[in-house]
């Protein structure tokens, strides 16, 4: 990839639809910026590409996708120093803005569906996550729809559990 060269209007929706749900799967689908997010990584890894900054342009997806993992932290950084408040306002005491209360969830959703089994996560991140119909699930782990209602009870129970075990640990580090 030469700066001559340009990217392609495809290529770069192809990268714009991954990016967003990359963004979304790290911030969650309600954070407000994922937009900005996508936005802002695909302008820094443009500005790269035309300045010849790739060093294998073969490998622009992982390049794209470091570029997006760096967005991310330092919207995180942003977010936990500068809370949003409206002039004059002064923070309650234990007052957490609303975007680091998003991460903070995410992340106790990741570590709890991280100590449930390969199926059980496979099957939550299926249906809620990227939101698969139930046919596609039961076709992908070659269940009936009966197999399928059960094991998605049993693993949002086993979630659950494990999420409010997750949260009594960490009300027991803040007090």
């Amino acid at each position: 990839m030469a700066s001559a060269a340009k990217i392609e209007p495809e290529t770069l929706e192809r990268y714009r639809v991954r990016l967003r749900y990359k963004v979304a799967y790290h911030l969650g689908g309600f954070c407000p910026d994922i937009d900005d997010i996508v936005q802002e990584t695909l302008a820094r890894f443009l500005r790269a590409y035309e300045e010849d900054k790739i060093r294998n342009p073969e490998n622009a997806p992982a390049f794209l996708s470091g570029v997006c993992n760096n967005v991310i932290l330092e919207y995180r950084r942003r977010i936990w120093k500068e809370p949003v408040m409206e002039p004059g306002m002064l923070p309650s005491k234990g007052w957490v803005s609303p975007e680091a209360e998003a991460i903070e969830m995410r992340e106790a959703i990741s570590v709890a569906l991280a100590e449930l089994s390969s199926r059980d996560q496979h099957l939550l991140r299926a249906f809620y996550l990227q939101e698969k119909t139930k046919e596609e699930i039961c076709r992908a782990l070659k269940m009936t729809d009966p197999q399928f209602r059960v094991a998605l009870f049993r693993a949002k129970d086993r979630f659950r559990n494990v999420y409010k075990e997750w949260l009594k640990r960490m009300e027991g580090k803040r007090h």
